[in-house]
């Protein structure tokens, strides 16, 4: 089970000195960091996950905790969350609203293939379009991704290595 807490990264400090606020993302033993963008002067004044010794610590506090419970709301939401890493579920807390209306295996992998040309990895966008029109013609139409389970999984495996297989 994933959990979320406010920290500082003391490794991570600013040119000036400063602190950003992060979100620890802690789940199978690994952490993964969300940085917001509220800032403290210093590391005193930040204790037990709340900012402190500054006259507007009460409304940067009430910030991060609707922060911090917007992203409880977005990991209570992720179905079987024990498949992921702290990273995947970092990115997922992150791309939340982005893919909202994008549910559908489909929308989602067209998304990350133009993320990924972007970035110039054109040959792994390539791999994920072959990808995608494999495991559409598994599914024989798009699929929603809370529909996809570890049966569907080991089903589109079989279906691989048959394909594999045929040529």
């Amino acid at each position: 089970m994933a959990t979320l807490k406010l920290t500082i990264f003391k490794a991570k400090v600013l040119k000036d000195g400063k602190h950003k606020i992060r979100v620890a993302v802690c789940h199978k033993r690994e952490t993964s960091y969300i940085v917001t963008n509220i800032i403290i002067d210093s590391e005193s004044q930040f204790k037990n996950g709340q900012i402190v010794k500054r006259p507007d610590a009460s409304i940067l506090n009430m910030k991060l905790r609707n922060l911090l419970n917007e992203y409880q709301e977005r990991l209570d939401s992720i179905k079987n969350q024990s498949i992921y890493s702290s990273s995947q579920l970092k990115n997922i807390l992150l791309r939340y609203n982005e893919t909202q209306g994008e549910c559908s295996f489909q929308a989602v992998s067209s998304s990350y293939e133009e993320e990924l040309k972007e970035n110039g990895s054109y040959r792994y966008a390539e791999m994920m379009e072959r990808n995608k029109r494999y495991f559409t013609e598994f599914t024989k139409g798009d699929f929603l991704l809370e529909d996809i389970t570890p049966e569907v999984i080991n089903g589109y495996s079989k279906f691989l290595r048959t394909k594999k297989e045929g040529r």
